[in-house]
């Protein structure tokens, strides 16, 4: 037993030795007061952002086919329109929801829906994102994207890009709360509220 402690304290004392004799780190040096600093690589940007060039002339002519009965709520917001402007129809909202007008960016603009199932953002952006693919043509090229809690929509009209984000307010089937077919559905029925 005793030589177990006397080959233990040996050991630690070997060791303290041996953390005894290691030497400090180098500081190091800093550069001289003319010199920059040698700068790294910025992490990637993403795909950069390319502009439509919207054909206002056919908005015009489908905001003039709009049918008469349609409400068009004021847009809040002062910058210029820069894409045509699609609502949905005929939506009704709950008596506790109060309209919220569309909002008008720098880019487009968005305006929000409050359904009893979900609650929809359109989106309509003058810039899109290149990702190898051509952006779609017009909105018969819908892409239909499933998310844990909603969906969205994404298609090209008038040479502007828009995305509708349907966010579930309840999940009750396999399907969340909107199929692609209801999405769709929802997309067929938006029209040119406000154009230039």
């Amino acid at each position: 037993m005793k030589a177990l402690v006397l080959a233990g304290l040996s050991a630690v004392a070997l060791l303290a030795a041996a953390c005894g004799e290691e030497k400090a780190p180098t500081p190091v040096a800093e550069a001289p007061t003319g010199e920059q600093p040698v700068q790294t690589a910025s992490a990637p940007q993403g795909p950069a952002p390319v502009a439509g060039q919207v054909n206002w002339e056919a908005a015009r002519a489908d905001l003039a086919r709009r049918p008469a009965d349609v409400v068009v709520p004021q847009a809040a917001g002062s910058d210029p329109l820069v894409v045509p402007m699609l609502l949905p129809g005929g939506i009704v909202q709950t008596a506790s929801d109060r309209p919220v007008p569309p909002r008008i960016t720098k880019d487009g603009y968005f305006a929000t829906y409050h359904q009893p199932r979900y609650d929809v953002i359109v989106n309509g952006s003058q810039k899109a994102y290149a990702t190898g693919g051509t952006p779609a043509a017009d909105k018969t090229e819908m892409k239909f994207q499933p998310a844990e809690a909603g969906a969205s929509l994404s298609f090209s009209r008038y040479g502007a890009d828009y995305l509708i984000e349907f966010e579930c307010r309840e999940v009750d089937s396999p399907d969340g709360c909107i199929n692609e077919a209801q999405a769709k559905e929802f997309a067929e029925s938006l029209f040119v509220a406000q154009s230039r």
